[in-house]
């Protein structure tokens, strides 16, 4: 008899790096395709380094959004989604302009750590 689930185990036990590289090659392009509807660059200050660039909610609803999500990649299809359907709930940010925004609009204070 054919057991899947230690089957499934074996698999990925023995490409765990060629997973976890098809894994950063979607999500990277998946990032891109969200950066390139959204402009590329923060839209307060212009800059346009991706490595600091982040997703912001216009609204400041991301803890509720994410939490809503089962993992980043179906977070990226939501908004994805959302840029498409021409919601604009979303902006690109640079990471200062986005925690700048987040204290100025008490964004910060709606974050609560998980307890250990």
């Amino acid at each position: 008899m054919f057991d899947r689930i230690s089957y499934y185990k074996s698999f990925r036990e023995k490409n765990k790096v060629r997973i976890k590289e098809q894994k950063i090659k979607y999500e990277s392009k998946s990032r891109m395709e969200i950066f390139i509807l959204l402009g590329e660059k923060c839209v307060l200050c212009g800059f346009s380094d991706k490595r600091a660039l982040q997703i912001d909610h216009i609204n400041g609803d991301g803890f509720s959004d994410k939490n809503r999500c089962r993992n980043s990649s179906s977070f990226r299809r939501r908004v994805c989604d959302s840029i498409k359907k021409g919601e604009n709930r979303y902006q690109i940010l640079c990471a200062n302009c986005n925690w700048i925004k987040r204290h100025e609009n008490n964004e910060h204070i709606r974050f609560v750590p998980h307890k250990r």
